[in-house]
């Protein structure tokens, strides 16, 4: 298993909005290993176009590594993390004492999911008027699953595509629509808002 961790400059975790450093470890020799760091420079970047871009850059660098850990990951870092498919987690601590907690947490969740038979999304589909229309209420899924996320419970049945309109209820917009939706050949539109609530309908794109 490979996690990064943000640390400063005492090898703490810390946010990643604060100068320290991007440590990557592993446990691959039985043993937590460090196998690579370079300096966060998310902290020097200037405007939102800027701290994205630092922030992408750094997702890039990180390759195959998948899970971070830090004092805070918050707004539009939390976004393009999760949108990138990160387990994040947050904890101020010894950077070299959270590693086994977040691997360990790792696995309880793995354990957990496939036996989660409530968690399949075809429990909670509910079919429309026309044919192929499907509607899903997310939040209510999300509340009652609080061990899944957004995109390990929708993304699976969005790449089959076996609909032709999808109704998805939610909070806010799960920033990896943005990303993932246009590669899958798909579009969304936000049809209704109401207070901490708004629908998404997913539709397959006109020149797919």
């Amino acid at each position: 298993m490979k996690i990064a961790v943000i640390e400063d400059g005492s090898r703490r975790t810390c946010s990643v909005f604060e100068p320290g450093w991007v440590v990557t470890y592993s446990d691959d020799s039985g043993k937590w290993a460090e196998l690579g760091r370079f300096e966060n420079v998310v902290h020097q970047a200037g405007g939102i176009a800027g701290i994205r871009t630092a922030l992408l850059n750094l997702v890039k660098k990180l390759g195959d590594c998948k899970v971070i850990a830090a004092g805070e990951i918050s707004g539009v870092a939390f976004s393009i993390f999760e949108g990138a498919g990160f387990e994040i987690f947050t904890a101020e601590a010894v950077a070299s004492d959270i590693l086994d907690s977040v691997k360990n947490e790792m696995e309880e969740t793995s354990k957990q999911i496939p036996n989660a038979k409530s968690a399949d999304i075809q429990f909670y589909l509910k079919r429309g008027m026309n044919s192929g229309d499907y509607f899903l209420d997310l939040q209510e899924l999300l509340a009652e699953n609080p061990q899944v996320t957004t995109k390990s419970i929708l993304l699976p049945y969005l790449k089959e595509g076996e609909f032709a309109r999808l109704d998805v209820v939610c909070g806010h917009v799960p920033p990896w629509f943005d990303r993932q939706l246009e590669s899958l050949g798909l579009q969304y539109e936000t049809v209704n808002v109401l207070p901490d609530r708004k629908t998404v309908r997913i539709v397959h794109s006109v020149n797919n």
